[in-house]
């Protein structure tokens, strides 16, 4: 390790010297006024190819383009080995480093501007930031290509990864000792795709429960990782519980969703982790809501122009908070039909209690539609986890759930063979009783293995790559399309900037730097993108996923 870290830091060393020559040398020519700028690349180019001064002329503009790029390009190769030395994930890197080199060519312009007979040109900008992007994007590509050769096998398929973590997790929610055997063959496998579903706090209690063959020390790894989750989301729970007691002393009465709710019906109610919680308040409330939170010491973090949500991050303890106007944003498409499924979130709204704290939240039936559409929303564009499928299930087998209400919404929204199959998925991994659905609508012997593959190769949150997110794009439109809603959704590699400025907070306080995000965008998807059939192949498989449960026709 400490062989490793200082061969690490001698390479940082020179990539540091190295950049710092040639920066100095791109500076140093910069320096020279236009006149003698040109007289020395002309003079070179006339001795170099045994041309007359006035052919060495017309040659000298097409060659100094060229050298913008040669040169950028050439100061890409240390920058990047320095970035290289830091624990950036390689998309990063490669994105970090190529900013650099941008940044130094936006510098130089403005350093030529200030010469005699030099200028600002965004055109050089340009091409000094293509000789670079160039050059990093083929080290990028060499690199990933080296460490997908040199990765050490798992040992186990993802298949067989994902049947151990939905085994360990229903076993955890059933009370039954994990039976399977963890060796550390598979147990890199199976702690990833647990992380993958933010169940890994779960699954590893599970895995220590039971019979397996690690050593104690990694035993012990494990459990201090499971420990430090549960003691950060205690600290986020008992923070969101003090904001909340402070927004109902303060005349508000926002409503819970998801989150803290679909927790207490675990067994261990901080085991199950929550990256935030979702509030939603009405007109009259909302400020009063804010103001709270914002004396708390809360800071806004994501404001979607006020009309739908705005999140809050308090900074101490971690809590994050998003507090919403609607369930679903007012498209005038998809999610507004959402919308008008929940109808009146505020009617006769339920109650319970947590930790001597009264939580108002949207009655059973409605609370219940609600997890339905959003675990949905997140299927239609990337994926959603197995957790979301356990929160319905036991919020199902907890709640007072008016069956027909719900289907018939669903049936509105083509959504009963996903209704059914989640169900179906409830009652083999995490104990729902099907018999107790009473609509003539659910379909009991529903083939639920599509969806459930497609749950538990996605993750949480689905694949967070711009592949999956075009495919997203088109199978929201085929959707859309069913229910005879214009196609709106737009794309994902150049997003409306209120989209972009949601990604890339620093765009907010400073609008000019938008097309710097945007780029960054753009550089992130050529860096990430494997095959130009990605897309297209991921868009037709979930289509087919799709139609097979009658969602889109």
């Amino acid at each position: 390790m400490k062989h490793n870290y200082s061969k690490k830091l001698n390479i940082r060393i020179v990539c540091a010297h190295v950049s710092l020559a040639l920066m100095l040398a791109v500076f140093y020519l910069s320096a020279q006024p236009g006149d003698a700028s040109d007289v020395t690349s002309t003079g070179f180019i006339s001795l170099l190819f045994n041309r007359d001064f006035d052919s060495a002329k017309i040659l000298n503009g097409l060659i100094r383009e060229g050298a913008h790029m040669v040169e950028f390009g050439a100061l890409a190769v240390p920058v990047f080995f320095f970035f290289s030395t830091f624990a950036f994930p390689p998309l990063k890197r490669s994105v970090i480093a190529t900013a650099f080199c941008a940044l130094y060519a936006f510098s130089d312009e403005i350093h030529q501007y200030f010469v005699p007979g030099r200028a600002y040109e965004f055109s050089d900008v340009l091409a000094d930031t293509l000789g670079a992007f160039a050059v990093v994007f083929i080290l990028h590509v060499i690199l990933r290509r080296k460490a997908e050769k040199s990765a050490p096998q798992s040992g186990i398929s993802v298949s067989q990864a994902n049947a151990l973590v939905l085994g360990a997790f229903s076993d955890y929610l059933g009370g039954r000792e994990f039976g399977e055997k963890i060796d550390s063959e598979n147990v890199g496998a199976f702690l990833k795709k647990s992380y993958e579903h933010k169940i890994s706090a779960m699954t590893c209690k599970a895995l220590l429960g039971g019979s397996s063959d690690l050593s104690e020390e990694k035993k012990e790894r494990i459990r201090n990782e499971a420990l430090s989750q549960v003691v950060y989301q205690t600290r986020k729970t008992e923070m969101f519980l003090r904001a909340y007691r402070g927004m109902i002393a303060a005349g508000a009465e926002p409503l819970c969703v998801k989150g803290i709710i679909c927790r207490s019906l675990y067994p261990e109610f901080d085991l199950r982790i929550s990256s935030d919680e979702d509030l939603v308040a009405q007109k009259d409330d909302f400020e009063k809501c804010k103001a709270v939170l914002l004396d708390l010491g809360f800071e806004i973090y994501n404001d979607s122009d006020g009309s739908y949500e705005t999140g809050f991050l308090h900074k101490q303890s971690g809590c994050m908070i998003e507090l919403h106007r609607t369930l679903f944003p007012e498209d005038g498409g998809v999610y507004s039909r959402f919308n008008s499924a929940l109808g009146n979130l505020f009617e006769r709204p339920a109650s319970l209690r947590v930790e001597r704290t009264e939580i108002f939240c949207p009655r059973a039936d409605i609370h219940f539609l609600y997890l339905v559409l959003h675990a949905f929303k997140h299927f239609l564009i990337s994926g959603v986890g197995i957790r979301q499928i356990a929160d319905i299930s036991l919020f199902a087998k907890a709640g007072r759930i008016d069956w027909q209400f719900v289907f018939d919404s669903c049936k509105e929204l083509n959504l009963t063979g996903f209704l059914s199959a989640v169900l179906v998925i409830g009652s083999q991994y995490f104990g729902f009783d099907t018999d107790i659905v009473t609509s003539p609508d659910f379909q009991k012997d529903i083939d639920c293995e599509g969806i459930l593959e497609d749950i538990l190769n996605g993750g949480v949150y689905g694949p967070n790559d711009l592949d999956s997110i075009h495919s997203g794009i088109i199978t929201f439109n085929e959707y859309a399309s069913s229910l005879g809603i214009e196609k709106k959704r737009s794309s994902a590699l150049f997003p409306p900037k209120e989209k972009i400025m949601k990604k890339y907070p620093f765009t907010e306080k400073h609008p000019v730097l938008l097309p710097a995000a945007y780029i960054a965008r753009l550089f992130g998807y050529v860096f990430s993108r494997r095959s130009a059939g990605n897309t297209l192949s991921q868009a037709k498989r979930r289509k087919n996923l799709l139609g097979q449960y009658g969602i889109v026709k």
